[in-house]
């Protein structure tokens, strides 16, 4: 039996973070796992239920960190939690998956270990989701909510102590960059590393246009997009031509030079606008740029 680790991002979740964990264990199917559930920087009751739900299974584990950065969760679970030869596989923790789907992207790669990287799709009757399920497909992209490293990957990654920046939005989109590269510059061959298991899908729970809250969630969801459009457009240039060595570790703020034009005929105009703003007004440091 393969050692299996899945690490689960949890922020502000006290609502359905024990849904999405058992949703994880009812479709992991034959196989064991040991789960690390990343709270980072919860100001909600996550961390109180993730205590309580893990009273009854020895195989859960939570890591309270302070700071509410996923890419910085990524890190520290990368790098603090994994051990050598495990599939690690990487989690959003307010989703719910199809049957199996966990079972069906691990037995993915039993099958084709050669790929760095296997996604799972979006729920295949969700609106829209035959149009993001070809896009990913097409273009060889990652969905962030479920998604697998090889064994040799991971140790690519720790060996070379990759790490994301610090507030960098789209932990998706720069791992697929870096899969199909294998981690070398002017080495992008995404064919032959990024495998796509349609057997493993993943669903959000719907928003309702009718909830104060689910319209406030979606307008900050379309400004992290823009955020992470910004962010990736900026970065991943770089790295194409100077390698891995100028990797940001912040990307809050970024130089203003390096960010893409705004969008000004599409319907992220107003969000790309507020982006910009937010990258670059910061006072942080901007490292290796």
């Amino acid at each position: 039996m393969p050692k299996i680790q899945i690490c689960v991002f949890a922020y502000n979740l006290e609502g359905v973070i024990e849904s999405s964990l058992n949703s994880i264990i009812q479709n992991l199917g034959i196989y064991e796992a040991e789960i690390v559930v990343m709270a980072n920087g919860c100001k909600d009751n996550t961390v109180k239920k993730i205590n309580n739900f893990k009273g009854n299974y020895s195989f859960v584990h939570c890591d309270n960190i302070a700071l509410g950065d996923k890419a910085n969760a990524w890190n520290v679970f990368t790098h603090n939690h994994y051990t050598k030869d495990a599939i690690a596989i990487y989690i959003d923790g307010d989703l719910s998956f199809s049957k199996d789907a966990i079972k069906n992207i691990i037995e993915y790669h039993l099958a084709e270990p050669n790929y760095n990287i296997i996604t799972s799709v979006p729920w295949s009757q969700g609106r829209n989701s035959e149009y993001y399920r070809e896009k990913i497909k097409n273009n060889y992209e990652v969905a962030g909510g479920l998604y697998l490293l090889s064994p040799k990957f991971m140790a690519s990654l720790k060996n070379k102590t990759i790490k994301f920046p610090i507030g960098l939005i789209g932990d998706d989109s720069m791992i697929a960059y870096l899969a199909a590269t294998n981690l070398e510059q002017n080495s992008d061959q995404p064919k032959g590393r990024i495998g796509h298991c349609f057997d493993a899908e993943f669903q959000y729970e719907p928003l309702k246009l009718s909830s104060i809250s689910d319209i406030k969630l979606y307008l900050r969801r379309r400004v992290r997009y823009s955020i992470r459009y910004m962010q990736q457009s900026s970065i991943v240039p770089q790295l194409k031509i100077n390698g891995l060595k100028c990797m940001p570790r912040d990307a809050r703020a970024l130089p203003k030079k390096s960010l893409p034009p705004i969008r000004w005929t599409s319907s992220n105009l107003i969000f790309d606008i507020i982006a910009i703003q937010k990258l670059t007004k910061s006072n942080l440091s901007i490292e290796n740029y």
